[in-house]
């Protein structure tokens, strides 16, 4: 048996749908430590302990699971494969060392460093007082920074900042000790040099000796349309399955990701799972921003969406470390997008109203629509219970069909004070989208 576990986010639902999909004469279980309702009602959904990997684990391997995908940040940072490993599971995904390397991006920074791989000067500052005066003495038009929380935080408005003048800047560094603190999380801030360019989410499957380059996706982060407004966990993807263009594949394996990989082995911080690239692309090359250790969501959804050959397989072999023996194609003449609906005062708050949604039943029964902070109402009605709730899926042959759809199911959801970005394809580069 193949499981999930996971606390019901859209990821979640992504894979579950690929993975049903692909599930006759297979068995799959999700393993649901969290409150999504449309997942909490699948057939195949066993409710874990919240907040308890090791409770999780028990039950995970009572019900027979044998290999077990595990992708939920907070659940890496919480040790949760080592819960699983010590149940006697084969897991994909970093144990609790490996997943520091998302926990803290001093410590990735340093890796990279030593690897030689570009990525834009920073410094790591304790205090509020110390990164002001770092911004007061270094700030000036052609010198500019973004901010960045050093441990990982669930707040996306506050875990990476870019302003745009430097009282924005102060006013940037007292945010974000604030959200590490409401976090409780320890270290400081990164102030980091500013680079301009294209920024992209570069994908990758690695089962501790080989690896699989996805295609590429632009993540759109910020709330409002034309990158205007604060961040978010992530609002809208829009990825192509023809892949890089070839000069930049070349550039991003041989200046990034092979160096990298190279170097968490030599570190003893290689592991079977996904690796997610921030890359920005410059005049210069591609420059690396951040890794985490599970893929992005929502760009993870659009990515299966173009995966012609077998998740399930993909799955199996890079998590016993036989990832070479996988097929990986891809729809190379279609892209992918979603769009997220989100609640209203979002990303200001994650402590949204609960509010009825009307139309999602109907649209989630045709299992193109990821959910994720979905509740249910006394009545059995669904409800808003967090920022991002519902995220519409489409496949097309241009990014003009894609939008159509996207847009299209979106008019089909209700709920008070909903929104969401409306310019899906925005600022999408022709060297990154070969067929664009």
């Amino acid at each position: 048996m193949l499981g999930l576990y996971g606390p019901g986010s859209a990821r979640d639902h992504a894979c579950l749908l690929r993975l049903h999909k692909e599930s006759e004469g297979r068995d799959i279980r999700f393993f649901n430590c969290g409150t999504n309702a449309v997942l909490s009602r699948l057939p195949w959904a066993v409710t874990v302990p919240e907040e308890n990997p090791s409770e999780a684990a028990k039950r995970t391997r009572e019900e027979g699971a044998r290999i077990v995908l595990i992708t939920d940040a907070e659940l890496l940072q919480a040790a949760a494969v080592d819960a699983f490993r010590r149940e006697g599971m084969t897991v994909l995904g970093p144990d609790l060392h490996a997943s520091r390397l998302e926990g803290s991006k001093a410590l990735m920074k340093t890796l990279v460093g030593d690897a030689h791989v570009p990525s834009p000067e920073s410094w790591l500052v304790k205090t509020a007082d110390d990164a002001k005066t770092f911004l007061r003495d270094h700030w000036s038009p052609s010198e500019q920074f973004v901010i960045k929380t050093d441990h990982l935080i669930r707040d996306g408005k506050h875990r990476s900042m870019v302003p745009d003048n430097l009282n924005e800047g102060l006013l940037d560094v007292d945010e974000e000790i604030a959200a590490l603190l409401k976090a409780h999380a320890a270290g400081g801030l990164i102030i980091e040099r500013r680079v301009a360019g294209f920024e992209t989410s570069v994908h990758v499957l690695w089962d501790g000796s080989s690896y699989a380059l996805f295609p590429p996706v632009r993540d759109y982060k910020q709330v409002g349309d034309g990158d205007r407004g604060p961040n978010t966990n992530g609002a809208a993807a829009l990825a192509f399955g023809g892949g890089f263009s070839p000069g930049i594949e070349q550039a991003l394996r041989t200046r990034l990701i092979e160096p990298t990989l190279e170097q968490l082995q030599r570190s003893a911080y290689s592991y079977r799972g996904f690796l997610y690239f921030g890359v920005m692309l410059t005049s210069e090359g591609p420059v690396l921003l951040e890794i985490n250790v599970r893929p992005g969501n929502p760009e993870f959804a659009v990515l299966l969406d173009l995966l012609a050959s077998d998740f399930h397989d993909l799955v199996e072999n890079a998590a016993v470390g036989s990832l070479h023996r996988a097929s990986v194609t891809w729809h190379t003449d279609r892209y992918a997008g979603c769009v997220f609906a989100m609640a209203k005062d979002y990303p200001e708050t994650e402590d949204v109203a609960v509010t009825p949604i009307e139309g999602l039943e109907e649209i989630v029964a045709e299992g193109r629509t990821v959910t994720e902070a979905v509740g249910l109402l006394p009545q059995g009605r669904l409800a808003v219970t967090g920022g991002r709730i519902a995220a519409p899926v489409a496949n097309a042959q241009s990014i003009e069909k894609v939008k159509s759809e996207v847009y299209g199911t979106l008019s089909r959801i209700r709920f008070d004070g909903m929104h969401y970005r409306g310019d899906l394809g925005y600022g999408i580069a022709d060297n990154l989208f070969a067929g664009s």
